[in-house]
């Protein structure tokens, strides 16, 4: 139960308004709304038609009355009333009247002393036991409170016992501005009381004319409510509304939904709703937002006790939710918290969560805690989805069993992509983890055997071209880069062309490389691609025709030329190695290069 008080300083700004309608769209999006009318001077809650009961009752002065007469807080039962239904979302809308419509009521009312209720009647336990008996007996989502204007006896019980948050709303000018900054002040004084109670305020600009501002006057008074209340964030802005509709009281959430202010009254609610922990649509809001910060600062991230606090009371409002359970894994998850975050990411699947990303997100936590065999597990159940998309079907890849290649190649994530996408994964896949070029080649196998789909760009053959080399299959790989399937060969085709030969024939031919040398010595030199593996491809090929100074030099600035920061492809073996085992590649070439010593490239010779 969130309760937030409506409150103003001054009359005029369409507060009651605002709270029925808002009211009214919470109940409308399924949320249980109880609406309290503590205008007790000038009642008027039930006098709108979409919340109006069916017959009159007893309301807060009905209730205090009774309690001062016996002594004993009251059943909050009779003094409440359940509205006609609204929308088809299954919310409620309740009402608790400032109390009967009679003549008696004034009296009562007057006959209230409310500082001898607080000093000697136990007035604030009084209003405990209210909010005590609204949770239990309406379980409402939302209290919304109206609370009369000015500084009234009254007023410390709306603005500072009752609510969780207050909305207040003020025209923009002087004589309000002067009347809130006490009222301000004495709200935010709470968090300095014994039990530190922190009020959100929700600051509301309202029945402001729609004029041009050309001359900052506007600005300038926002600027002034700003400085002198202590906000940074620019006010929600309720336009004044020119319509014969407001003489009838029309409730715009529910009658008039497009109309503008509608949509000012839903900025309210918005606002309400995502500082209410309480609240599915409020704890989502407000997890995203830590996870957006978590993401910002990675490993240093570091939550404040608050936070703490609201992600343990989010956790215990919501503990069968599993969306909310899977956010809170995530938080976990980015403050390295493994295990907590592998057990929310469980308790999130068991209550029916079980979307792939869940699985996927459980399978790293269990890797990163060293529980591999249900990391493996996990990963496989992301796989099963074919809504997967191809960046998570790479890492849940990295997360499976070897002995699960078959079943990885076969699962519905990766038989859902096109077959480009399909090349593509199994090529990364295969270079970037040995563990994984099993799988790797089975969904090559898959890819290509269907003769409905062709691998029809050049980049899909060199890319598909370097897995066959890679893995000894020279012939397919020849076959890929010959020139009859190549429609423009290019340096990167000859060469892999002249290696897969290689390869095949067991001998390296000077023809085919003298072409990828042809295709070098053509380039300016300012377009080519430079860099180790470049040098190293090209000295290679200097060598095999025969000019081994060259073939020296190129080697030598290959080792000049390594970049710690990128990944080392190395065509000595074609594959991804690290800094050290590049230098060894190019040394046994520089030793090839020198005549010392007679091998073949590690690529055909292991």
């Amino acid at each position: 139960m969130y309760v937030t008080t409506f409150y103003s300083f001054k009359g005029g700004v369409g507060r009651t308004m605002a709270l029925v309608n808002s009211g009214v769209e919470l109940a409308k999006r399924g949320r249980k709304v109880l609406l309290v009318d503590f205008d007790l001077e000038a009642p008027g809650l039930d006098t709108f038609e979409a919340v109006k009961p069916k017959k009159t009752a007893p309301g807060i002065v009905d209730f205090v009355r009774n309690y001062l007469d016996s002594g004993q807080a009251p059943e909050v039962d009779g003094y409440l009333q359940k509205c006609p239904d609204i929308g088809d979302d299954g919310g409620e809308l309740w009402l608790m009247p400032a109390g009967t419509r009679k003549a008696a009521y004034a009296e009562n009312f007057r006959g209230i002393d409310w500082g001898d209720l607080y000093e000697r009647r136990d007035g604030f336990l009084l209003f405990e036991d209210l909010k005590a008996q609204w949770k239990s007996t309406v379980q409402p989502d939302h209290v919304f409170v109206d609370s009369r204007t000015g500084h009234t006896d009254v007023g410390g019980i709306c603005t500072r016992q009752l609510p969780d948050a207050v909305a207040i709303l003020f025209f923009p000018n002087e004589q309000n501005l002067t009347g809130l900054t006490k009222v301000v002040a004495d709200i935010r004084s709470e968090s300095e009381e014994s039990i530190g109670k922190q009020i959100q305020l929700h600051f509301i600009m309202s029945n402001v004319p729609d004029l041009d501002d050309e001359d900052r006057i506007l600005e300038r008074k926002i600027k002034a409510f700003q400085k002198k209340l202590g906000f940074k964030r620019d006010p929600l802005v309720v336009h004044r509304y020119d319509s014969l509709s407001l003489l009838n009281q029309v409730v715009f959430t529910k009658d008039r939904p497009r109309s503008r202010l509608a949509g000012e009254y839903r900025r309210i609610v918005k606002e309400i709703v995502r500082h209410n922990l309480g609240d599915r649509e409020g704890a989502l809001d407000y997890l995203k937002k830590a996870e957006r910060v978590a993401g910002l600062r990675s490993r240093e991230f570091e939550t404040s006790q608050e936070t703490d606090r609201k992600l343990s009371e989010i956790e215990k409002l919501h503990e069968s939710d599993g969306e909310i359970l899977f956010r809170l894994g995530i938080l976990k998850q980015e403050q390295w918290e493994s295990k907590p975050a592998a057990a929310l990411f469980g308790r999130a699947i068991e209550q029916g969560y079980a979307k792939p990303q869940v699985h996927l997100r459980r399978a790293r936590v269990l890797s990163d805690s060293g529980q591999l065999s249900e990391a493996r597990k996990e990963a496989l159940r992301a796989l099963e989805s074919e809504k997967l998309p191809l960046r998570s079907i790479k890492q849940a890849l990295r997360l499976t069993d070897p002995d699960d290649s078959s079943r990885v190649a076969g699962s519905p994530a990766v038989v859902s992509l096109g077959t480009r996408e399909r090349i593509g994964l199994a090529c990364d896949a295969f270079f970037e983890d040995p563990k994984m070029r099993a799988a790797a080649l089975l969904i090559l196998e898959s890819a290509t055997a269907d003769t409905h789909h062709e691998v029809v760009t050049d980049a899909n053959r060199i890319e598909l071209a370097l897995v066959y080399i890679a893995a000894r299959k020279f012939k397919e790989a020849a076959d890929l880069l010959s020139r009859k399937r190549v429609e423009n060969v290019d340096i990167h085709t000859a060469f892999n062309f002249a290696m897969a030969s290689w390869g095949l024939r067991g001998s390296a031919s000077s023809e085919e490389f003298a072409k990828v040398i042809e295709f070098h010595e053509a380039e300016d030199e300012s377009s080519r691609l430079i860099g180790a593996n470049y040098f190293q491809c090209i000295g290679l090929a200097y060598w095999a025709v025969g000019d081994t100074k060259q073939a020296m030099e190129y080697a030598k600035l290959a080792l000049k030329s390594i970049d710690p920061n990128e990944q080392l492809f190395t065509c000595w073996r074609y594959s991804i190695v690290s800094e050290d085992a590049f230098k060894e590649d190019t040394k046994e070439m520089i030793e090839l290069f020198s005549g010392n010593v007679l091998m073949m490239p590690r690529f055909i010779s292991k």
